[in-house]
């Protein structure tokens, strides 16, 4: 598991748009694998686009921003890419306080996918509990890897969040960190920029899932 959490932090920060350079942007990045692509055979072809299932931007309105944030965004930039099995669409609200913009990943399988986004989700935070890593430490510690230990130790380790979509999780950072949420056969990952603690980007991140939600259900 702790291999997992690992690959989703490495994730978090894999850009797909165009985010700020403030340290306190939120991330601006896609939740799954990453991919290998393969080189052109002609110089003159060119890869289809890519097309996510659902339009991200359009799960929040300038209004649902402004609740959380104190201010409309700008601009809604939209982008797709495929990732392995899945198909990411992300959208970058940018708000004038470019410190304050959200970033709204939400990743579903692509066509003819041999695993589902769903199935993904519940593989990657499952058994997310302090048990397995204890059993990790337990590990380092029989190899004598005292400063491996205190990495293990480091590592961020997903949050269960309940009563929020099907099954969802907070994955802290340095920078505020992502709420994901499952919900059918998609899940999303929503990231609040700006000023305040954890905590308080953890109720804004929630208050903007729950309308996200309504719009997938």
């Amino acid at each position: 598991m702790t291999f997992r959490f690992c690959f989703i932090t490495v994730a978090l920060v894999m850009a797909v748009g165009c985010a700020s350079k403030d340290s306190n942007a939120p991330a601006n990045s896609s939740a799954p694998v990453s991919t290998t692509t393969s080189p052109a055979t002609n110089a003159s072809s060119t890869a289809p686009p890519v097309k996510s299932k659902i339009d991200a931007c359009s799960l929040l309105t300038s209004d649902d921003i402004k609740a959380v944030q104190g201010e409309a965004y700008k601009d809604a930039q939209s982008s797709a890419r495929q990732d392995g099995d899945f198909i990411v669409g992300q959208c970058y609200f940018a708000l004038p306080t470019s410190v304050n913009s959200v970033v709204l990943n939400v990743t579903s399988a692509r066509e003819g996918a041999s695993t589902s986004a769903r199935k993904f989700f519940q593989s990657t935070f499952a058994g997310s509990t302090a048990k397995s890593g204890e059993k990790e430490r337990e590990r380092e510690k029989a190899k004598g890897g005292e400063k491996r230990e205190a990495e293990v130790e480091e590592s961020p380790k997903p949050e269960k969040v309940t009563e929020l979509g099907e099954d969802a999780y907070w994955l802290a950072s340095r920078i505020g960190g992502a709420l994901y949420v499952l919900q059918g056969d998609e899940f999303f990952r929503i990231s609040v920029g700006g000023a305040g603690d954890e905590k308080s980007k953890l109720a804004k991140s929630k208050t903007l899932a729950q309308k996200i939600l309504k719009k997938l259900s």
